[in-house]
Protein backbone atom coordinates (compact mmCIF):
# COMPACT_ATOMS: atom_id res chain seq x y z
CA UNK A 1 0.00 0.00 0.00
CA UNK A 2 1.22 3.48 -0.86
CA UNK A 3 2.41 5.18 2.32
CA UNK A 4 1.80 8.66 0.92
CA UNK A 5 -1.61 10.13 1.69
CA UNK A 6 -0.95 13.80 0.81
CA UNK A 7 1.48 15.31 -1.70
CA UNK A 8 1.78 19.03 -2.37
CA UNK A 9 4.01 20.53 -5.04
CA UNK A 10 4.73 24.25 -5.43
CA UNK A 11 1.40 25.30 -3.89
CA UNK A 12 0.55 28.96 -4.35
CA UNK A 13 -2.65 30.56 -3.10
CA UNK A 14 -3.53 34.19 -3.78
CA UNK A 15 -6.70 35.90 -2.60
CA UNK A 16 -7.95 39.09 -4.23
CA UNK A 17 -10.37 41.54 -2.67
CA UNK A 18 -10.88 44.43 -5.04
CA UNK A 19 -7.39 45.70 -5.80
CA UNK A 20 -5.87 44.10 -2.70
CA UNK A 21 -3.90 40.91 -3.28
CA UNK A 22 -2.93 38.59 -0.44
CA UNK A 23 -0.48 35.76 -1.09
CA UNK A 24 -1.52 33.19 1.53
CA UNK A 25 0.80 30.42 0.30
CA UNK A 26 4.02 30.92 -1.61
CA UNK A 27 5.37 27.69 -3.07
CA UNK A 28 4.71 24.99 -0.48
CA UNK A 29 6.11 21.49 -1.04
CA UNK A 30 4.97 18.86 1.46
CA UNK A 31 4.48 15.11 1.74
CA UNK A 32 2.35 13.47 4.45
CA UNK A 33 2.54 9.74 5.11
CA UNK A 34 -0.23 7.54 6.51
CA UNK A 35 -0.43 7.49 10.30
CA UNK A 36 1.25 10.85 10.88
CA UNK A 37 0.21 13.10 13.78
CA UNK A 38 1.31 16.45 12.40
CA UNK A 39 0.70 20.06 13.38
CA UNK A 40 0.86 23.11 11.13
CA UNK A 41 1.68 26.14 13.26
CA UNK A 42 2.62 29.76 12.81
CA UNK A 43 1.34 33.29 13.42
CA UNK A 44 -2.01 34.52 12.13
CA UNK A 45 -1.78 34.98 8.39
CA UNK A 46 1.00 32.43 7.98
CA UNK A 47 -1.16 30.23 5.74
CA UNK A 48 -1.73 27.21 7.99
CA UNK A 49 -5.54 27.14 7.77
CA UNK A 50 -5.41 27.78 4.03
CA UNK A 51 -3.04 24.84 3.71
CA UNK A 52 -5.42 22.60 5.65
CA UNK A 53 -8.38 23.67 3.49
CA UNK A 54 -6.46 22.97 0.29
CA UNK A 55 -5.50 19.49 1.50
CA UNK A 56 -9.17 18.85 2.31
CA UNK A 57 -10.36 20.05 -1.08
CA UNK A 58 -12.36 22.85 0.54
CA UNK A 59 -10.30 25.33 -1.45
CA UNK A 60 -8.17 25.05 -4.58
CA UNK A 61 -4.67 26.48 -5.01
CA UNK A 62 -3.99 29.28 -7.45
CA UNK A 63 -1.20 27.11 -8.84
CA UNK A 64 0.64 23.92 -7.96
CA UNK A 65 -0.44 20.29 -7.61
CA UNK A 66 -2.36 18.60 -4.77
CA UNK A 67 -2.75 14.84 -4.48
CA UNK A 68 -4.80 13.08 -1.79
CA UNK A 69 -4.68 9.29 -1.75
CA UNK A 70 -2.93 9.47 -5.12
CA UNK A 71 -5.74 11.45 -6.73
CA UNK A 72 -4.91 14.87 -8.22
CA UNK A 73 -7.60 17.19 -6.83
CA UNK A 74 -7.41 19.52 -9.82
CA UNK A 75 -8.62 16.71 -12.10
CA UNK A 76 -11.71 16.03 -9.96
CA UNK A 77 -15.10 17.67 -10.37
CA UNK A 78 -16.67 19.40 -7.37
CA UNK A 79 -18.91 16.35 -6.91
CA UNK A 80 -15.90 14.04 -6.97
CA UNK A 81 -14.06 16.23 -4.44
CA UNK A 82 -17.16 16.20 -2.27
CA UNK A 83 -17.29 12.40 -2.47
CA UNK A 84 -13.60 12.20 -1.55
CA UNK A 85 -14.22 14.35 1.53
CA UNK A 86 -17.31 12.37 2.49
CA UNK A 87 -15.69 8.96 2.19
CA UNK A 88 -12.03 9.49 3.10
CA UNK A 89 -11.55 12.71 5.12
CA UNK A 90 -12.89 13.71 8.52
CA UNK A 91 -13.06 17.35 9.65
CA UNK A 92 -12.91 18.82 13.15
CA UNK A 93 -13.55 22.57 13.29
CA UNK A 94 -12.90 25.14 15.98
CA UNK A 95 -16.63 25.98 16.17
CA UNK A 96 -17.70 22.28 16.43
CA UNK A 97 -20.25 22.68 13.56
CA UNK A 98 -22.83 20.39 15.17
CA UNK A 99 -26.48 20.53 14.06
CA UNK A 100 -28.32 21.93 17.11
CA UNK A 101 -31.66 20.20 16.45
CA UNK A 102 -30.06 16.75 16.13
CA UNK A 103 -29.10 14.48 19.01
CA UNK A 104 -25.52 13.40 19.64
CA UNK A 105 -26.18 10.08 17.87
CA UNK A 106 -27.82 11.83 14.91
CA UNK A 107 -24.93 14.29 14.57
CA UNK A 108 -22.39 11.47 14.62
CA UNK A 109 -24.24 9.29 12.10
CA UNK A 110 -25.11 12.12 9.69
CA UNK A 111 -22.36 11.44 7.14
CA UNK A 112 -23.12 7.71 7.25
CA UNK A 113 -26.71 8.52 6.26
CA UNK A 114 -25.30 10.29 3.19
CA UNK A 115 -23.15 7.24 2.50
CA UNK A 116 -26.18 4.94 2.58
CA UNK A 117 -25.00 2.90 5.58
CA UNK A 118 -27.79 0.78 7.09
CA UNK A 119 -29.54 1.91 10.28
CA UNK A 120 -28.27 -1.07 12.29
CA UNK A 121 -24.67 -0.54 11.17
CA UNK A 122 -24.90 3.21 11.86
CA UNK A 123 -26.08 2.64 15.41
CA UNK A 124 -23.42 -0.02 16.01
CA UNK A 125 -20.67 2.34 14.85
CA UNK A 126 -22.11 5.29 16.80
CA UNK A 127 -22.11 3.28 20.04
CA UNK A 128 -18.55 2.09 19.37
CA UNK A 129 -17.13 5.51 18.61
CA UNK A 130 -18.93 7.32 21.45
CA UNK A 131 -17.38 4.80 23.83
CA UNK A 132 -13.96 5.57 22.33
CA UNK A 133 -14.35 9.32 22.94
CA UNK A 134 -15.87 8.90 26.41
CA UNK A 135 -19.47 9.87 25.62
CA UNK A 136 -21.36 6.60 26.12
CA UNK A 137 -24.86 7.25 27.46
CA UNK A 138 -25.13 10.70 25.87
CA UNK A 139 -26.60 9.53 22.56
CA UNK A 140 -29.94 11.32 23.05
CA UNK A 141 -28.63 14.67 24.27
CA UNK A 142 -28.55 17.72 22.04
CA UNK A 143 -25.50 19.97 21.61
CA UNK A 144 -26.92 22.70 23.89
CA UNK A 145 -26.96 20.17 26.74
CA UNK A 146 -23.23 19.49 26.41
CA UNK A 147 -20.11 21.32 27.55
CA UNK A 148 -17.70 22.71 24.98
CA UNK A 149 -15.35 19.79 25.50
CA UNK A 150 -18.17 17.30 25.06
CA UNK A 151 -19.33 19.04 21.87
CA UNK A 152 -15.83 18.85 20.45
CA UNK A 153 -15.68 15.14 21.34
CA UNK A 154 -18.92 14.68 19.37
CA UNK A 155 -17.22 16.45 16.46
CA UNK A 156 -14.27 14.06 16.74
CA UNK A 157 -16.64 11.08 16.88
CA UNK A 158 -18.43 12.35 13.77
CA UNK A 159 -15.06 12.73 12.01
CA UNK A 160 -13.84 9.19 12.76
CA UNK A 161 -17.07 7.17 12.55
CA UNK A 162 -16.85 6.85 8.76
CA UNK A 163 -13.37 5.33 9.16
CA UNK A 164 -11.52 7.99 7.14
CA UNK A 165 -7.82 7.71 6.43
CA UNK A 166 -7.26 11.41 7.13
CA UNK A 167 -8.61 13.82 9.74
CA UNK A 168 -8.09 17.58 9.41
CA UNK A 169 -8.47 19.51 12.67
CA UNK A 170 -8.56 23.32 12.48
CA UNK A 171 -7.78 24.85 15.91
CA UNK A 172 -9.70 22.05 17.69
CA UNK A 173 -8.73 23.18 21.20
CA UNK A 174 -9.18 26.93 20.69
CA UNK A 175 -12.49 27.16 22.58
CA UNK A 176 -11.53 24.75 25.36
CA UNK A 177 -9.79 25.20 28.70
CA UNK A 178 -6.35 23.61 28.98
CA UNK A 179 -7.43 20.48 30.89
CA UNK A 180 -10.28 19.76 28.48
CA UNK A 181 -8.04 20.45 25.51
CA UNK A 182 -5.40 18.07 26.82
CA UNK A 183 -7.98 15.31 27.37
CA UNK A 184 -9.29 15.79 23.81
CA UNK A 185 -5.76 15.69 22.42
CA UNK A 186 -5.01 12.47 24.28
CA UNK A 187 -8.18 10.95 22.81
CA UNK A 188 -7.06 11.94 19.31
CA UNK A 189 -3.62 10.48 19.98
CA UNK A 190 -5.17 7.18 21.08
CA UNK A 191 -7.31 7.09 17.93
CA UNK A 192 -4.23 7.77 15.84
CA UNK A 193 -2.49 4.83 17.49
CA UNK A 194 -5.42 2.38 17.54
CA UNK A 195 -6.93 3.15 14.12
CA UNK A 196 -3.86 4.37 12.22
CA UNK A 197 -5.75 7.52 11.20
CA UNK A 198 -3.59 10.38 9.92
CA UNK A 199 -4.18 13.62 11.88
CA UNK A 200 -3.25 17.06 10.55
CA UNK A 201 -3.77 20.07 12.81
CA UNK A 202 -3.79 23.80 12.19
CA UNK A 203 -3.05 25.40 15.55
CA UNK A 204 -1.79 28.20 17.77
CA UNK A 205 -1.91 25.89 20.78
CA UNK A 206 1.52 25.13 22.21
CA UNK A 207 0.13 21.93 23.75
CA UNK A 208 -0.72 20.53 20.30
CA UNK A 209 2.68 21.63 18.99
CA UNK A 210 4.38 19.78 21.85
CA UNK A 211 2.20 16.68 21.40
CA UNK A 212 2.59 16.39 17.63
CA UNK A 213 5.17 13.97 16.28
CA UNK A 214 5.87 16.31 13.37
CA UNK A 215 5.76 20.10 13.59
CA UNK A 216 5.60 22.16 10.41
CA UNK A 217 6.06 25.88 11.04
CA UNK A 218 4.80 28.36 8.47
CA UNK A 219 5.72 32.01 8.08
CA UNK A 220 4.46 34.36 5.36
CA UNK A 221 3.01 31.46 3.37
CA UNK A 222 6.16 29.36 3.33
CA UNK A 223 7.46 26.46 5.41
CA UNK A 224 10.15 27.84 7.72
CA UNK A 225 10.76 24.64 9.68
CA UNK A 226 9.76 20.97 9.44
CA UNK A 227 10.78 18.82 12.42
CA UNK A 228 9.96 15.15 12.99
CA UNK A 229 10.12 13.63 16.45
CA UNK A 230 10.23 10.03 17.52
CA UNK A 231 6.95 8.72 18.97
CA UNK A 232 7.18 8.58 22.73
Amino acid sequence: MNRLIVKLEKIQKTYRTGEVEVRALRGVDLVIERGEFTAFAGPSGSGKTTLLHIIGGLDLPTSGAVEVKGRPLASLSETQRSDLRRDHIGFVFQAYNLVPVLTVAENVEYVMVLQGVSFAERRRRVAEVLKEVGLSGMEDRRPAELSGGQQQRVAVARAIVTKPELILADEPTANLDSATGEALLQTMGELNESRGVTFLFSTHDQMIMDYARRLVLLKDGQISSDVRRDAS
